[in-house]
């Protein structure tokens, strides 16, 4: 650790450069340290307002440990509108494996709303994958999510950006 200090990495290099890599690479907090993520709307709408925020860089983390970012399809439809001003969700999406919404995911989604008594197919759809993937869920909201996650009966770790 003393290498550290004034920005010199244990690899001996030094500067600017050096010490915004030290930062990224001993960030501690659970969202850099899960690897398989499944991204929620808010996922998205917080990589929308702040591009270059946590939830961006866990995401390129996630990516460079080889665990591609899950995005459902359906939670992309509910955020993505104009192609044109919403460049910082197409450098994510580039970074992600996009989950499509199936007859399956669609039967899976609607046991899952039914055993909820919720209604919101975009929040189910986001469970039901992290279920598929054993993976958290990257979320603005984790109250919308917990009481689905409840009725799966499965343990979903949820993130909150």
């Amino acid at each position: 650790m003393g290498d550290r200090r004034r920005g010199r990495r244990p690899d001996g290099r030094t500067g600017p450069a050096a010490r915004r890599a030290s930062r990224r690479s001993s960030a501690t907090s659970a969202l850099t340290l899960q690897r398989r993520l499944v991204l929620d709307a808010g996922a998205l709408i917080d990589i929308e307002t702040t591009p270059r925020g946590e939830t961006f860089r866990s995401c390129v983390k996630a990516f460079d440990d080889g665990y591609r970012p899950y995005l459902p399809t359906v939670v992309l439809a509910h955020v993505y509108r104009d192609r044109a001003r919403q460049h910082p969700l197409r450098m994510v999406r580039r970074l992600c494996t996009l989950l499509p919404f199936t007859e399956q995911t669609a039967d899976d989604v609607g046991r899952l709303l039914a055993r909820s008594r919720t209604s919101d197919v975009v929040d189910a759809a986001v469970i039901v994958a992290a279920i598929e993937h054993n993976a958290a869920v990257l979320t603005s909201d984790p109250k919308d999510l917990a009481k689905i996650v409840s009725a799966a009966e499965y343990p979903v770790r949820l993130l909150t950006v």
